[in-house]
C-alpha cells in the first residue's frame, strides 16, 4: 500500500500543466540568478574602480539672493515685446535675448522673422504691466497680459510668462530675455 504523500506528489508531477509550470518557474529562477551573477562578478568593472555611490556630500546650487526688481530688466522686457513679439525691428531684439530664445539662429536667420518666439499682435505693447513672480539679483520672472489690437483674429488677451537672466549669471551682467511662453492651456470639455 502506497503512502498518501507519494500518491499526491505523483499526481502533481504527472500532470502536463504542472510540469510546464515547474519548467517556467525553474527557468525564471535560473534567469534571475544568471543576471545577478553577471552583474556582481562579470560586469563589476575593473579592479580599483570607484563605486558609483559617493560618500562625498552633494554640492548644492548657490543660493539665490532675493532682490528688488531692476528697472533695467523691465526696459529689456518691454523692448522684447515691441520687437520680437510684434515682429518689428528684429535687429534690436537679437542682442537682448539669451541662447534659449535664439535657438541657435544666426543674426541673419533671426532677421527673417522666422524665430522661436510666439508672435502676438499686442495693442498694449507700450503699456502692458509686468507682474513680478520672483526677483533675484540674476533672475526675474514676470507675467505680462497682452491685449490684441482691434480686428486681430486672435485670442483678445493672452498672459505670457516672461523671464530674464543676467548675462553670464553675474549680478552686474546685462539683462537678457530667456523665457517667453503663454500662460494658457486648452479648456477641458465637460463630461455629458
Amino acid at each position: 500500500m502506497e503512502s498518501s504523500s507519494s500518491s499526491v506528489n505523483d499526481g502533481f508531477l504527472s500532470s502536463p500543466r504542472a510540469q510546464r509550470r515547474l519548467i517556467w518557474i525553474s527557468a525564471g529562477v535560473f534567469g534571475i540568478g544568471l543576471i545577478v551573477f553577471l552583474s556582481v562578478f562579470v560586469f563589476k568593472g575593473s579592479p580599483g574602480a570607484q563605486s558609483p555611490i559617493s560618500t562625498v556630500p552633494a554640492q548644492t546650487a548657490k543660493k539665490q539672493v532675493k532682490a528688488p526688481p531692476d528697472p533695467k530688466a523691465f526696459k529689456v522686457a518691454r523692448t522684447f515685446i515691441e520687437t520680437a513679439v510684434l515682429r518689428k525691428n528684429l535687429d534690436a531684439a537679437y542682442p537682448i535675448v539669451n541662447q534659449e530664445i535664439k535657438g541657435g539662429l544666426s543674426k541673419k536667420q533671426w532677421d527673417t522673422g522666422n524665430i522661436p518666439v510666439i508672435g502676438y499682435p499686442a495693442g498694449n505693447s507700450k503699456t502692458a504691466a509686468f507682474e513680478v513672480l520672483w526677483s533675484y539679483k540674476t533672475q526675474l520672472m514676470t507675467i505680462v497680459d497682452l491685449v490684441a489690437k482691434p480686428g486681430a483674429h486672435v485670442r483678445p488677451h493672452l498672459p505670457f510668462f516672461l523671464g530674464l537672466v543676467r548675462a553670464g549669471g553675474k549680478p552686474n551682467g546685462r539683462w537678457l530675455v530667456n523665457y517667453f511662453i503663454p500662460d494658457w492651456s486648452p479648456p477641458v470639455p465637460a463630461s455629458q
